[in-house]
């Protein structure tokens, strides 16, 4: 062996050493992070049961491919978020990961409290998610401010025993046709007490849920419009007969008919416990009612025609990231395995929650849940018009300050056979969502 002169015996030490500190290197940059360093937590707020354990079950799939991740999720009360996210946000103390609706969400982002989704992962959300959709969550910079993950397209869900006792042998296929059904498939007590609503018409329940209800229900059909674009701004559109003969149709069905009362019970609940015949909804109910009621026979139909138009609501459940996350890398590249084929396909059949994710093959789950495909083809069939929230920055307010004045006219009897009792709620209802508009300086002269 050839003995090494001090310069080189050092040289190959500084090379051993700097070998040493590559290798290290490599291996941080090619692994996850084992041990010595806790792994990046992401934080999840929902703000419905059945999402959240669809959320915490994605997040433990995610978590088995990324061991360096921690996804935490939190379940709220819908109202109890939106006040949580109202105080929260603002202060950058809010979740990494927030779902909501995007009517909700876009007054946030124009404050500048929402990340909107970077280059690459717009990208992503435009070939894989339909244009419609897309435009829901496009702002007039052209950023999309959140992901548009679910569909929450409204059906008509109805109970086949409850319509085969009655003699009914097709579903409404206008709203008129809807209140005589209604009317046959109402029972009450020997006291008159109702025992069994024909038609639940969302009577309370207070936020933009209620006004969204009633938009679909008879605002759509008598083409009374919550909003009217005049230019680039904006204006109530049912200060008019539309709006007056929608309002009608309430009062009538609490009233006169007696197909619905405020004191009944309602929603999913009651048509799980077949004491409701028909009542509208989202698909997450087929998930619901799966898990709660599996022995109900029933079907779904599109939202009944009007003389004034066709179609429902589809608004979009959105997910968004807060501005102020530390962990927006990791944030994204979760919200985006939510939304991949797999999660899709089990977000659908799990919970019930309608993705907007296109391409997805789902005709396996439509073998054992053949009620989804009604929500599928809602969004594709023509003439039958889906309409989404206008993104403005008061919308939120304009809607749930509409359900406030809606609520408290369901209660009032002396409505019926009332039109200038019913005309006055509508120009009340009207000036206070024109007022709102004004004070953004939105409202068009």
């Amino acid at each position: 062996m050839i003995p090494m002169m001090k310069g080189e015996r050092k040289m190959r030490r500084t090379r051993i050493a700097l070998g040493a500190l590559l290798l290290t290197a490599g291996l941080f940059w090619a692994a996850p992070i084992q041990s010595g360093a806790a792994p990046v937590e992401i934080n999840v707020w929902s703000a419905f049961p059945e999402l959240h354990d669809q959320v915490t079950w994605i997040a433990g799939k995610y978590m088995e491919k990324n061991k360096d991740v921690k996804v935490k999720t939190t379940l709220f009360p819908q109202r109890a978020l939106e006040e949580k996210v109202a105080v929260a946000l603002p202060a950058g103390q809010a979740a990494d990961l927030i779902e909501l609706d995007k009517m909700a969400l876009y007054p946030y982002y124009v404050a500048g409290h929402l990340a909107p989704l970077p280059k690459e992962v717009a990208e992503w959300v435009k070939k894989n998610f339909p244009d419609y959709s897309i435009a829901s969550v496009t702002s007039e910079k052209g950023e999309i401010f959140t992901f548009p993950w679910l569909n929450s397209l409204k059906l008509m869900f109805y109970n086949k025993d409850h319509f085969k006792e009655a003699g009914i042998t097709k579903t409404p296929g206008t709203i008129e046709e809807m209140m005589e059904m209604a009317k046959k498939l109402t029972k009450r007590d020997a006291k008159g007490n109702l025992t069994r609503a024909g038609l639940d018409l969302r009577l309370s329940g207070g936020g933009f849920g209620t006004s969204q209800k009633y938009w679909c229900q008879v605002m759509i059909p008598y083409g009374a419009k919550v909003l009217e674009k005049a230019g680039n701004k904006w204006k109530a559109g049912y200060d008019n007969e539309a709006g007056r003969k929608a309002l009608q149709y309430y009062i009538d069905a609490v009233y006169k008919h007696k197909a619905d009362s405020l004191d009944f019970k309602s929603d999913a609940e009651a048509f799980g416990l077949g004491i409701t015949s028909m009542f509208q909804r989202e698909s997450w109910v087929v998930g619901y009612l799966a898990k709660n009621a599996p022995k109900i026979d029933y079907g779904v139909f599109l939202m009944p025609k009007g003389p004034g138009g066709w179609g429902t609501v589809g608004n979009t459940m959105g997910l968004s990231i807060s501005k102020a996350s530390k962990h927006k890398k990791e944030a994204f590249d979760f919200a985006m395995f939510m939304m991949n084929d797999d999660m899709s396909r089990a977000t659908f059949g799990d919970s019930g929650w309608q993705p907007f994710r296109k391409g997805v093959d789902y005709s396996a789950l439509y073998k054992t849940r053949p009620q989804l495909k009604g929500f599928i083809d809602g969004a594709q069939t023509p003439g039958h018009t889906v309409y989404d929230y206008e993104n403005i920055a008061p919308i939120f307010e304009i809607h749930s300050r509409m359900a406030d004045r809606l609520m408290a006219a369901f209660k009032r009897a002396d409505l019926m056979d009332n039109p200038s009792g019913i005309a006055k709620v509508i120009k009340d209802t009207a000036d206070e969502t024109n007022r709102i508009l004004e004070d953004h300086g939105l409202l068009a002269k």
